[in-house]
């Protein structure tokens, strides 16, 4: 398996002699096994090797244990160690993400700390084939297209993966035959967060059905990532020939369409792209919106993330940035009491519902795009608009107020999503800002008589 290792870090350049490597390690299977190679390969390789550990802060006590796990592998081998402590709970709960996209985010950030402290030229992570083909499966599961199907790369700028060739089962075995010990973390066997449902419900049965499952998995990714490479090669040529750009923005000539659609939908991603000067936040649906707007009739306009204004032109379509979009002409639709509006700018369907009083052995939604509103305190006619400047919401039983603009800003919420926000509101007040909090005021209680349902789905929404 060293050999296979060696090999496959040879083929993609990961690690070029004189360079200093920082290795990720947990303790776990994974990063021993990893450390365990670039030490082995520093022998010909010439290389400095230095660890990172980070300590999440959600598994008390087994947590520290594993830190001082590292901290006493890495004495021993005499290779430089930082260890940090973080809380990751508590971050993901301020960011508003999952626990394991906090913990994610924490890791990473701390990987390029400690890459600035040591000058590391590369950071290796213990990704192996089954986190690839975890991730593969975790992209189709919540829908994605060709990028989603690429996996894990084997590198991508400073992070290599060395491990990306071999199966977990391997790293297993690698480790059994030298008797070399590892931390177990307890939470990997839990089916509390998704990788692990996907880890021990899903790939055990695959693999019953084909032994070769995940190695076959990793190979649609490799064919996927060659592929995504060439539809990005030639949608990068065909952008020359279907866009151009000006004072007022970019324009998209329509003739885009004689196009495949594979290739449509790439040219419009990097000109989002490109205007956004973002990746995140530009998904599919809102390609999607801006081939829809190449059917409708010139004047129609479309919203996007990062202050974007798209507009069916003559020609096409003109896409550019405005600096506020609640100083244009505002749009405002009403809610139906009980029945479906969809919100084609947002990618938006929302549902909503009468139900009388708490429904037994139900509680109160605690989700972002599902809510309850005690129907009998709504004031007038339920709109969705966008915000303006005395917005409003309640935040006390006493009735105290908060602006929602010192409420966005308190909330850490980026000024492109907040001239965006969709809010619903009655006569009086905002009743929700729609993935945020609703009015202190409208919240139901046991003495709730009538209660309205809504739910939020489509646009960039995952509960």
């Amino acid at each position: 398996m060293q050999k296979k290792i060696i090999s496959f870090m040879e083929k993609y350049h990961m690690v070029e002699e004189g360079e200093c490597i920082l290795a990720a390690v947990s303790g776990g299977a994974d990063s021993i096994c990893l450390l365990l190679i670039l030490l082995a390969l520093q022998q010909t390789k010439h290389y400095q090797l230095c660890v990172v550990h980070v300590e999440h802060g959600i598994r008390g006590e087994d947590s520290m244990q594993d830190a001082l796990f590292v901290e006493h592998f890495c004495k021993n081998h005499q290779i430089a160690c930082k260890i940090f402590h973080c809380h990751a709970i508590e971050y993901a709960r301020e960011y508003k993400m999952t626990v394991e996209e906090g913990a994610r985010a924490l890791r990473y950030k701390y990987f390029y700390q400690a890459a600035a402290l040591f000058q590391a030229d590369k950071i290796a992570v213990a990704h192996n084939q089954n986190d690839c083909a975890e991730t593969i499966l975790f992209h189709l599961a919540r829908g994605t297209g060709l990028k989603g199907m690429c996996g894990i790369p084997p590198v991508r700028d400073k992070i290599i993966r060395p491990l990306l060739c071999v199966r977990r089962k391997e790293i297993e075995a690698y480790l059994a035959e030298r008797k070399q010990k590892f931390c177990q973390d307890k939470t990997n066997e839990t089916l509390d967060y998704t990788r692990n449902k996907i880890r021990h419900q899903i790939l055990p049965v695959l693999e019953e059905i084909n032994e070769q499952a995940v190695a076959h998995i990793n190979q649609i990714a490799f064919s996927a990532t060659e592929a995504e490479e060439l539809v990005e090669h030639l949608a990068e040529d065909a952008k020359k020939k279907y866009v151009s750009q000006d004072k007022l923005g970019f324009h998209i000539f329509k003739e885009i369409l004689e196009e495949k659609p594979i290739l449509q939908k790439a040219i419009l991603h990097k000109v989002l792209v490109e205007i956004a000067k973002k990746n995140q936040d530009i998904s599919k649906i809102h390609v999607q919106q801006m081939q829809e707007l190449f059917e409708k009739q010139t004047g129609k306009k479309l919203y996007l993330p990062y202050d974007i204004k798209a507009e069916r032109t003559y020609n096409g379509i003109l896409l550019n940035k405005i600096k506020d979009i609640a100083c244009e002409e505002q749009q405002v639709w009403t809610l139906p009491l009980e029945g479906i509006l969809k919100i084609p700018s947002y990618g938006y369907e929302i549902h909503t519902k009468i139900l009388k009083k708490i429904p037994e052995n139900k509680e109160i939604p605690k989700k972002m795009y599902t809510k309850w509103f005690d129907y009998d305190k709504i004031k007038g006619i339920m709109q969705l608009r966008t915000r303006k400047e005395k917005d409003f919401f309640i935040i006390s039983s006493d009735g105290k107020r908060k602006k929602l603009k010192k409420y966005l800003i308190d909330e850490k919420v980026p000024k492109y999503k907040r001239d965006h926000l969709l809010l619903f509101v009655d006569d009086a007040h905002i009743v929700w800002a729609i993935g945020y909090r609703i009015s202190e005021d409208v919240k139901v209680t046991k003495d709730t008589e009538k209660i309205l349902e809504v739910q939020v789905y489509g646009g960039t929404i995952h509960e």
